[in-house]
């Protein structure tokens, strides 16, 4: 779990209770600094994940944990009142509290379930650990695939529930405070539901208009306290923008930074370099570049080895951003997860495979899968979006995003999130909460087009002119749709156009506006020999799962640039590094945990 350098790393060993706890992670994340160990009652405790107080200046919490001020803080919360110290924290986390005077020991995480436990219950022992490799490292009989697990990631990308990928190994469940007694009893309690929240009565449109700018006048800058060790992840659109108009003058002490492809310059960039510039807030562009298309293997095999199997190989550019944010700040303060929760934006896919791709028992198993909306009907909207979509879906891309800095996103935070619930019935459906609100607070910042038309000012002429609006906002989403069709949904037929005139480089004039991802492209050329080694090779593993003749056949279409096969050759390409990086036996000897002589199995874990 030690991934790189600069992870802070603590063990704490008691033979007499048969415990043994190690933990790792960046600074100023609250775990650097566990365990922490109280004055009244000698408990002990380790988090690892950051808590965001309430918001408010006069709580006992009331500051982001940072620097050593973290233990403080957690010291006083939990002698405060032990028995509310769960509930009352704020953020994902994970942790441990060996209450030793009263011979028990707590295990909790976040409300969200962002903040992962994976677990195993043996005849004589309980494993957890923050990351599932763990587990398959010290006990071999666990790296195993759930064949049910598989089909639910090939059908939603994402594995639904407590479950995991692995046979023998589940999570925590979400807002869990797991108590173990003497003797080996163990009480599952659940400290908070979501049904708190969705029974609220809703606001009139005034009032929640203004409890929602207090909010984030409030709340928002709590995430920015460290000055100069924030870094703001800017984009064009209305997310981040939230977050400069809720810092104000305060952007000047955070530096900016951006992502951006091969094909020029995108909107997004473009954007983000106006915003920083409105109080002269030091900006960078993080850009694709020759190392990633050369060592994009590597970078692969990470995202899948550092996410547990939960992100995709196609998501080998997240390691590769954030590994340079991190030389930028080590904290990056993101607009994550604000479409969902201010605004609705669905975000679990329902994929269908082509008939004799999946192997026929993997296959019936993705076909009894219904899509996702049928799964979440019936849900409070907002529930299934912070309780099951965020957590299960977005948590590969989190998790290898913090296996490189601090990641932290105001819009999960308690009080905002627990405010939506209570907003009138069409106040997100609208979507014009986040415009509204920067217009107010900091129009300097509205005076830029978003990514899709909202602020326009286009020629100089009135700001928020409902036609040039309505144009611009037409004009960039059909935008989006031609890029997003060029780059990812390309029928067959435009493939081998595309192929034919490649002489032309229509990317440079069909994409790098909104979107930058190559991969289809970058698959026929830059990536060829990385996936034929791959999965051409005879110790591939994919064909427990796939029809390997299928496999090869759409691989080489795609390679000839006659189809597209980017979705399946993503899913078969992830399967195997799962194979390869999770489960093959001496997949964990080159980590750096163990070039540093910190691995070893625990015999015993309570």
């Amino acid at each position: 779990m030690r991934h790189e350098e600069g992870c802070a790393v603590g063990e704490f060993r008691d033979p007499h209770y048969g415990i043994r706890l190690g933990w790792t992670g960046y600074p100023p994340s609250v775990g650097d600094w566990s365990p922490v160990v109280t004055r009244t009652t000698g408990a002990l405790i380790v988090v690892h994940g950051e808590h965001f107080g309430n918001g408010t200046r006069s709580a006992v919490a009331s500051e982001a944990w940072d620097g050593r001020g973290a233990s403080q803080k957690l010291r006083e919360l939990y002698e405060a009142d032990s028995s509310y110290f769960v509930s009352r924290l704020n953020g994902w986390f994970a942790g441990v509290i060996i209450d030793f005077a009263r011979g028990t020991v707590l295990l909790f995480n976040d409300r969200y379930g962002m903040g992962r436990l994976y677990l195993h219950c043996g005849r004589d022992e309980f494993l957890f650990a923050s990351e599932a490799k763990s587990l398959l490292r010290v006990r071999p009989q666990l790296r195993a695939i759930n064949s049910g697990s598989l089909a639910e990631l090939l059908r939603y990308n994402c594995v639904l529930n407590d479950s995991t990928l692995f046979a023998g190994v589940s999570l925590l469940p979400r807002a869990s405070a797991w108590e173990f007694k003497a003797g080996g009893n163990l009480d599952r309690r659940k400290y908070f539901s979501f049904q708190e929240w969705e029974e609220q009565s809703s606001l009139s449109p005034a009032t929640f208009h203004q409890a929602y700018t207090d909010t984030v006048s409030r709340v928002f800058p709590t995430y920015a306290r460290e000055q100069g060790d924030v870094g703001i992840s800017l984009t064009a659109g209305l997310d981040t923008r939230q977050i400069m108009a809720a810092l104000g003058e305060a952007c000047k002490d955070h530096p900016c930074f951006t992502f951006d492809g091969t094909f020029g310059e995108l909107f997004d960039s473009r954007t983000a370099r106006k915003l920083a510039a409105v109080h002269q807030s030091p900006f960078e562009i993080i850009r694709i570049d020759e190392r990633f298309l050369k060592h994009f293997g590597e970078y692969a095999r990470r995202a899948i080895y550092l996410s547990d199997g939960t992100h995709d190989a196609f998501g080998a550019h997240d390691v590769f951003f954030n590994e340079i944010a991190r030389r930028i700040a080590p904290v990056r303060l993101t607009g994550k997860f604000g479409s969902e929760v201010v605004r609705i934006r669905n975000i679990v896919p329902s994929y269908i495979y082509p008939s004799g791709f999946l192997l026929p028992e993997i296959g019936e198993l993705v076909r009894r899968l219904p899509p996702f909306p049928e799964l979440k009907r019936g849900l409070h909207p907002l529930t299934a979006v912070v309780g099951w979509e965020i957590p299960w879906h977005e948590y590969g891309r989190l998790k290898v995003e913090q296996s490189q800095l601090v990641m932290r996103t105001p819009y999960m935070d308690n009080e905002l999130v627990k405010l939506m619930y209570s907003a009138p019935a069409d106040a997100r459906a609208r979507g014009s909460l986040q415009e509204r609100y920067v217009s107010e607070r900091s129009p300097e910042f509205g005076a830029f087009m978003s990514n899709l038309g909202r602020f326009a000012s286009v020629g100089g002429m009135a700001r928020n002119n409902p036609v040039l609006t309505q144009l611009a906002s037409g004009a960039l989403r059909a935008l989006f749709k031609v890029e997003y069709i060029y780059l990812y949904g390309t029928p067959h037929w435009l493939t081998a156009v595309d192929r034919r005139l490649s002489r032309w480089h229509l990317e440079r004039w069909l994409s790098g506006r909104q979107k930058w991802e190559g991969y289809r492209i970058w698959m026929t050329d830059r990536f060829s020999g990385f996936l034929r080694e791959t999965l051409l090779s005879t110790n591939a593993r994919f064909g427990d799962f796939f029809v390997e003749k299928r496999v090869k056949t759409m691989l080489m279409q795609h390679l000839a640039g006659t189809h597209n096969h980017i979705t399946e050759i993503n899913k078969v390409l992830t399967v195997e590094l799962i194979c390869s990086t999770l489960l093959k036996e001496g997949a964990f000897d080159h980590r750096a945990g163990a070039r540093d002589g910190i691995s070893g199995a625990p015999q015993d874990v309570f």
